[in-house]
């Protein structure tokens, strides 16, 4: 018998009330949900390495920059928070994850998925409400199983989980009523080379790998301390 991780399950893709069809795929593992969190986390940093390009005098007069770096910073908190839970997902979560993620189309699911980090990421939830992989990735199957299935999404259910954000402008700051900015920098985007991309890319994934790990040694350390201690 094969690793659980790498188990492959028959799951029903529902249309509406019938089953249209049964595919077997692979079911997402702990190492898929992880991707996830650093390619959002990558976005966020692209982001904002592209808006350090563009000059001030282009946005809208009401833009406040200090403002929205520090929002950046509150979703990367939230998103090392996060990633350092996923390895305790119960299996049963990943199984019902991957039958979303083939069951709605990932448009369906990037508003829901958005409302519950910006909760998390601006603390306006009690503690202990999103602060886990297991209880946001819960609270969104529950969200969006509400409404009727889309067509299905046709490819694999990593591919479908890393299309429930926007890479550009990953967290809606370029639409925001005070930015206004999101023609700008669509027409930076543009203009970016293949290689500045995937040098952009890089730099964000390296930042959020050095963050998380410092996160995590500074956790483990406050933690043995308080074992000595006690």
């Amino acid at each position: 018998m094969g690793n659980d991780s790498t188990k492959m399950n028959s799951l029903k893709v529902m249309q509406g009330r019938e089953a249209e069809a049964v595919k077997t795929i692979e079911t997402l593992t702990h190492k898929d949900i992880k991707r996830f969190f650093l390619k959002l986390a990558e976005a966020i940093l692209v982001d904002q390495q592209r808006v350090n390009k563009i000059s001030r005098e282009h946005f809208h007069p009401s833009y406040d920059d200090g403002r929205w770096r520090e929002t950046r910073e509150e979703y990367l908190d939230a998103i090392i928070d996060l990633s350092l839970t996923v390895d305790k997902m119960p299996k049963r979560l990943l199984n019902n994850l991957t039958e979303l993620a083939i069951t709605y189309a990932p448009d369906v699911v990037k508003q829901p998925l958005f409302d519950i980090i910006t909760l998390q990421a601006i603390g306006v939830v009690s503690p202990g409400v999103f602060d886990t992989a297991s209880r946001v990735f819960r609270e969104l199957i529950r969200d969006v199983s509400l409404q009727a299935p889309s067509v299905p999404f046709e490819g694999t259910p990593v591919e479908s989980i890393l299309r429930w954000f926007d890479y550009d402008d990953p967290i809606r700051i370029a639409t925001e009523p005070q930015c206004d900015y999101a023609e700008l920098l669509a027409s930076h985007i543009g203009r970016e080379s293949r290689k500045t991309r995937c040098a952009l890319a890089a730099q964000g994934r390296r930042a959020f790998i050095e963050a998380r790990g410092a996160r995590e040694f500074t956790t483990v350390t406050v933690l043995s301390a308080v074992k000595i201690d006690g």
